[in-house]
C-alpha cells in the first residue's frame, strides 16, 4: 500500500476552507483532492512562466557583447535606478464577487 505525503494546511480565511470545501462537495471529490489539483495547477503555471523568462535572459547574456567594464557598470547602475524590479511583489485587489478566486488559496504576497 502506498503512503501519500502530508502537509498540514492552516487557513487563515476561514471562508476560503468554505468555498474549497462546497466547490468539492459539488465536483464529487474530497477537499484535499481539490486542493492538490489547484496547487499543481498554480505551480505548474508559476514555472511556464519563470521558464520563459530564464530563457529569454539566457539568450539576451549570449547575445551581449562585452565592453569596457567601466561602461557595464553605468549601464547597470542606471538600470537598478531606472527600471521597475520584474519580480518585485505587488500588492492586488481581492475583490471576487461571485466567490470563484476565494475557491483557491490567495497567493503569498513577496516583499
Amino acid at each position: 500500500m502506498s503512503r501519500s505525503a502530508v502537509l498540514k494546511l492552516h487557513f487563515r480565511n476561514e471562508e476560503t476552507l468554505r468555498h474549497l470545501e462546497q466547490a468539492a462537495h459539488e465536483l464529487g471529490i474530497s477537499a484535499d483532492e481539490l486542493a492538490e489539483a489547484a496547487i499543481e495547477r498554480e505551480l505548474a503555471s508559476m514555472d511556464a512562466g519563470l521558464g520563459s523568462k530564464l530563457t529569454g535572459i539566457l539568450h539576451r547574456l549570449k547575445a551581449h557583447k562585452r565592453g569596457p567594464i567601466e561602461q557595464d557598470i553605468a549601464d547597470f547602475a542606471r538600470g537598478e535606478v531606472e527600471l521597475d524590479d520584474p519580480f518585485q511583489g505587488k500588492r492586488v485587489s481581492t475583490d471576487d464577487p461571485h466567490g470563484i478566486g476565494a475557491l483557491f488559496a490567495r497567493r503569498l504576497e513577496r516583499g
